[in-house]
């Protein structure tokens, strides 16, 4: 996760003093090219990583995408823009950035219940946004309605496929419980 060092306000203006990173975002490494599912398997540990952190102190990002998800020059993963994130349990923190009831995140990204019944967000709704993440990362494309598994489109295996397919599963119950059980299936 990106360090924040400092935060405040000035003349009006608040600001976040933050870690470089100097490398580039997912969505713009994949634009330079096709992940081969070597590199996208490489990726995915990082990004758990991150999120197990997140998750053991309660904290929901609920907006992980490409765009949100740094690489740097040494390929090592870091996660930023936790600018919608909520604490487990603290419902209030979904009405302290848009009026009340508006749609938080990227809905691409989003895992089901984020759209249809917020008051079951928990931490496998970023189970589910990693899944879209790395599904995008092997095939070029968003999981959206009827989908294939990856092996269909890319060059990765059933193994792969059996991972992906079950960090995009719409109940909750068949989902990962658990981002660690991600990186650990792969």
């Amino acid at each position: 996760i990106v360090a924040i060092y400092d935060f405040g306000e000035q003349g009006g203006l608040f600001y976040l003093m933050m870690e470089f990173v100097d490398g580039v975002n997912l969505r713009q490494a994949m634009a330079a090219g096709r992940f081969t599912p070597e590199q996208a398997v490489a990726v995915i540990p990082g990004i758990c990583d991150a999120l197990q952190a997140a998750h053991r102190l309660d904290i929901l990002h609920r907006d992980i995408k490409p765009e949100n998800i740094l690489l740097d020059k040494d390929g090592k993963v870091k996660i930023v823009d936790f600018g919608i994130a909520r604490l487990v349990g603290d419902a209030a923190s979904d009405y302290t950035l848009t009026e009340v009831g508006a749609v938080l995140g990227s809905r691409q990204y989003m895992a089901p219940e984020q759209l249809e019944r917020r008051e079951l967000v928990d931490h496998r709704a970023d189970i589910y946004s990693l899944g879209v993440v790395f599904y995008e990362m092997l095939t070029g494309e968003l999981p959206i309605g009827r989908f294939l598994p990856p092996s269909e489109k890319s060059l990765t295996t059933e193994d792969i496929d059996a991972v992906v397919m079950r960090a995009l599963e719409k109940e909750l119950d068949r989902r990962f419980q658990n981002v660690e059980d991600v990186k650990t299936e792969m």
